[in-house]
């Protein structure tokens, strides 16, 4: 979509200031057991019993199944549980039969589609969490971004054809050619914790455009958006992560990466910093030019737990 504006660094400043405030999966454990996408229970067997395959109608018993022995069930049937792969048990009092509490089970992921703001920016929203007080929260914190990126990118349209009536407009014909786009990625989503990365590139001529991140976790439970302080709770902790932070560039700038090391003592480690989370930390994001040349792009740093709590 193309925009305009002319002394585009002033605007762009204004117009995000109030933003800037997958790695394996992580494991959800349920009664000591990994709980599995699709997973719909756990039957405990307590008398021994028969798996068998089920073709229609007709039973292969398959084995038998031993008292103490935990498994997990994909599929229900009237009197039958599915292990999955087409094998079954009868429901019966051989077994007992348990189902994991809904938390567990929007701990494996929430739901995320695809949206589209004025036929123009796609962004996500989130749908069938246990509280809808948190879902309202989180979908409306995320078009609250995308309402004001849309904005900016209607001033940004208007000061083009301005730009362009101008009469110095002919000798810059080439740079009038305004762009606004947005992007986003699901860095995370699991566990009750999910990190949505949102990105606004603007381009008002020149060499190239300029691209700035925005990053939301939320706590699905409640709807709390989680600040990197939520999270690094201490000032301590902060501290450990800028240090973390520093000796990775340091090494990257070492190894021959793009790297500012002058720089890198001047970063900031608080709320308005970009993260998201993994499976095991967290990972911090740094923006354009600000540790780094513009061809290393948002440079980022995997900081594990470990090294902060």
């Amino acid at each position: 979509m193309k925009k305009g504006i002319f002394g585009a660094a002033v605007c762009f400043a204004l117009m995000f200031s109030s933003f800037f405030p997958h790695e394996a999966s992580a494991k959800v454990i349920w009664d000591g057991m990994e709980l599995k996408k699709g997973q719909i229970g756990k039957v405990t067997i307590l008398k021994q019993t028969e798996l068998y395959q089920l073709n229609g109608t007709e039973k292969t018993i398959l084995k038998k199944l031993k008292p103490g022995e935990v498994y997990r069930i994909y599929q229900f049937l009237p009197g039958k549980l599915g292990l999955g792969g087409g094998k079954f048990i009868d429901r019966d009092n051989r077994i007992k039969y348990q189902t994991p509490s809904k938390e567990k089970i929007q701990a494996l992921g929430v739901k995320i589609t695809k949206h589209r703001y004025q036929n123009t920016f796609d962004y996500p929203q989130v749908t069938g969490l246990i509280s809808k007080s948190a879902q309202d929260k989180i979908n409306e914190t995320i078009k609250k971004h995308i309402r004001a990126s849309y904005n900016a990118s209607v001033e940004l349209e208007k000061q083009e054809q301005e730009d362009r009536q101008s009469s110095w407009a002919k000798d810059f014909e080439d740079m009038l050619n305004y762009e606004y786009e947005v992007s986003y990625e699901i860095k995370y989503n699991e566990n009750n914790l999910l990190s949505i990365l949102i990105y606004d590139y603007m381009y008002t001529g020149g060499v190239h455009g300029m691209e700035t991140v925005t990053s939301y976790n939320f706590n699905v439970l409640t709807g709390q958006q989680l600040k990197l302080g939520d999270v690094a709770k201490s000032q301590t902790a902060l501290n450990k992560i800028k240090k973390y932070a520093i000796k990775d560039l340091t090494n990257r700038a070492n190894r021959g990466e793009m790297i500012f090391p002058e720089e890198l003592n001047n970063m900031k480690i608080d709320n308005k910093r970009p993260f998201y989370f993994t499976s095991n930390g967290i990972v911090i994001k740094f923006f354009e030019y600000e540790v780094a040349a513009y061809a290393a792009g948002m440079p980022e740093v995997k900081v594990p737990y470990s090294v902060f709590k």
